[in-house]
């Protein structure tokens, strides 16, 4: 085919409702970041419109290119995308207590985001190379492990929003690509345990989210877990009294030894406190309502508060005066400001809109005439879908504040352009799908 018969042959719905909500979220921005006199959100608007052109560049080139030949790549792009992750651990440009950046020409780029599509290439060719293993268990093990990999670099950054979305991107891969149910298993348990974990370890047992506290975390929270149970989790251990050591002048063994002491008391950090927050006021946001709380409580305030027409473009009383934080309503509680402006009517059109989208990958997934084109529709149909359930559920208090975007809609031109390059992707498993 040449490049005018590729074109011809996009599926155009999906090309569309990408637009219309890519076009949609610069207005959306716009009204977030309005009275604002922050220079990153004044410019923001702007800024969005610019990576919405570059990611359609990029979205027309990947359509026209054979998806075959980037599953080929995969090895190079896999390995190309842990390199990156470590350079950002080693060289990266730290924001907001979170070393995720790459500054280049003036420009901040996230990586975690390219690396969500690079995984779902690389295990779109691992599991179409083992085909006929798919039912050992073994290549649910290798998975895993590369699973793990870009996992572990990105929660250490941290960033445990764009980490925790690989999850179910594998879950649906695997399951797509027809390994045995019992198998499949394994995430669903390792999903109840982390919903266990959240309420009766970290909210209910109170652990510090230090390693030192983890026996005692679990200790407690699998009480708390008992029906009937009110047993009341100690919160602190009781501090052993001890004679305190009078320091002599200039005396280095006693200096090596009190070091040594230092080293040894040091508390290993699993997560950080304003995770533990996040997790905490998610179950209940009274714990701090004007602290960790406060953010929450203003985002359902948004959302009640539009009704089922809105406010009205721009005149959103939660996002104008500020109480909904200026600094996040226009990136991950964009969806806060769409439905306190444009009410339930609004809300209603942007979820439908995604779940056509959603269906459009869905069709293109089916319709795929090899496993490789199918098993990339699906790792890019999880992705989408887990941004999306996320980050609605997590304004309206229906999943913990993890800090990720809405798909086409918030503003960040690293995670518009990855998702614009997958569904141009897509647009080339569809252009190469199997005649009837």
């Amino acid at each position: 085919m040449n490049v005018l018969q590729k074109i011809l042959r996009l599926h155009w719905l999906s090309f569309v409702v990408m637009l219309g909500m890519g076009i949609a979220g610069y207005y959306f921005i716009k009204s977030a970041t309005q009275m604002s006199d922050m220079p990153e959100l004044i410019v923001a608007p702007r800024q969005q419109l610019l990576w919405l052109m570059i990611g359609l560049f990029v979205y027309f080139t990947l359509a026209l290119i054979n998806y075959e030949f980037v599953l080929r790549c995969a090895p190079v792009i896999y390995g190309g995308m842990v390199c990156i992750l470590i350079f950002v651990l080693l060289a990266g440009t730290e924001v907001n207590g979170a070393k995720s950046w790459i500054r280049f020409a003036g420009v901040s780029i996230q990586p975690a985001e390219f690396s969500k599509i690079a995984y779902i290439i690389g295990l779109s060719w691992f599991l179409l190379q083992f085909q006929e293993h798919i039912k050992e268990f073994w290549v649910i093990c290798v998975v895993i492990v590369s699973m793990l990999i870009p996992v572990g670099l990105i929660l250490k950054q941290p960033d445990l929003g764009s980490a925790a979305v690989f999850l179910p991107i594998t879950f649906i891969m695997l399951y797509v690509a027809g390994v045995r149910k019992r198998y499949l298993c394994i995430p669903v348990i390792g999903a109840l345990l982390l919903c266990w974990l959240a309420f009766f370890v970290i909210y209910k047992a109170k652990w510090d989210g230090t390693l030192q506290d983890t026996l005692r975390g679990l200790r407690d929270g699998i009480v708390w877990t008992v029906p009937g149970n009110h047993f009341a989790a100690q919160e602190t251990l009781e501090a052993t009294s001890v004679a305190p050591i009078k320091k002599a002048k200039a005396s280095p063994k006693l200096d090596a030894v009190l070091s040594l002491e230092k080293v040894e008391n040091k508390k290993v950090i699993i997560l950080k406190p304003y995770q533990l927050d996040r997790i905490r006021t998610f179950f209940n946001p009274n714990l701090d309502p004007l602290g960790s709380g406060w953010t929450i409580r203003q985002s359902l305030i948004a959302v009640g508060s539009g009704g089922f027409k809105g406010k009205g473009y721009l005149k959103g009383d939660q996002n104008i005066y500020g109480f909904l934080p200026k600094n996040i309503a226009y990136n991950d509680f964009i969806f806060s400001v769409i439905a306190e402006e444009w009410g339930f009517v609004g809300g209603s059109i942007l979820i439908a809109a995604q779940g056509l989208l959603i269906l459009c990958l869905v069709t293109i997934a089916s319709r795929a005439k090899e496993m490789g084109g199918a098993l990339l529709a699906a790792g890019m149909t999880g992705m989408l879908f887990t941004h999306f359930f996320v980050n609605v559920g997590m304004t309206i208090k229906v999943v913990p504040i993890t800090g990720i975007p809405l798909p086409f809609i918030s503003y960040g031109g690293t995670f518009l352009v990855a998702c614009m390059a997958g569904l141009g992707i897509l647009q080339s498993v569809w252009i190469h799908k199997k005649a009837y």
